[in-house]
């Protein structure tokens, strides 16, 4: 723990959810630098069991956990979290944002996202509940274009983004609420899909510039994404 977290009174999670159908370096690099920038005590990384925005995903429940542990046990700052696998139901963020603030009453929690997300967030379960519990982290790329963004997605940020210019690192403000701010992270993540690197699994093509070796190792192993 920094200095600056010791000093901290309150503490801060990350909260990284997805299918992770296979969890990939879009997901990890960018969760990376919002744990280092953002000064978070630890990033739970929470796959999916039912999603309400997906039909299906390709690996099982199990499969997607596995590989969401390594990569966890090989990243200091991430946490495996399984309370979504283990729901029989659909996985709404809502339930999962009250329920580790129940969990860590005396931490800010911090909602990492990418733009894709952002621009359909008003549309999620209770929206307004998740903003009132958290902040939203939003990786994007740097001079990403937000005069194409919706009109319900400007209208967002207007109201919530945190537009504070100053900081370099933002345990170093003092933040005025708990939550609800909106925080553009610039990041030069990986640019690919889930979706994409199982169909380039599928044709035998060469995946280690989106896979770490102990996923590619992994899904081998258990022939994954062989069948698309």
């Amino acid at each position: 723990m920094s200095l600056n977290q010791m000093k901290r009174k309150n503490y801060r999670i990350g909260i990284l959810g997805g299918t992770f159908d296979p969890i990939h370096k879009g997901h990890i690099e960018p969760a990376q630098e919002a744990l280092s920038k953002f000064e978070l005590d630890k990033i739970l990384v929470i796959p999916a069991h039912i999603p309400p925005h997906k039909n299906t995903t390709k690996a099982s429940p199990e499969h997607r956990v596995n590989m969401a542990e390594l990569v966890c046990n090989n990243i200091q700052g991430f946490e495996l979290d399984t309370r979504e696998i283990k729901r029989p139901s659909l996985s709404y963020t809502i339930e999962t944002i009250n329920e580790i603030k129940s969990e860590y009453p005396n931490y800010e929690l911090f909602f990492i996202m990418g733009m894709d997300s952002l621009l359909n967030f008003t549309r999620w379960h209770l929206w307004q509940e998740i903003l009132s519990n958290c902040h939203l982290i939003i990786n994007t790329r740097p001079g990403y274009d937000l005069s194409v963004i919706n009109s319900d997605t400007k209208n967002l940020l207007a109201q919530h983004q945190y537009a504070h210019s100053s900081y370099n690192t933002l345990g170093k403000k003092h933040l005025n609420k708990h939550a609800g701010f909106i925080f553009l992270h610039n990041t030069e993540k990986v640019d690919i899909s889930s979706t994409q690197i199982r169909e380039k699994l599928a044709k035998n093509v060469e995946c280690s510039q989106w896979l770490t070796n102990d996923i590619i190792q992994y899904i081998n192993i258990n022939q994954l994404y062989k069948n698309i």
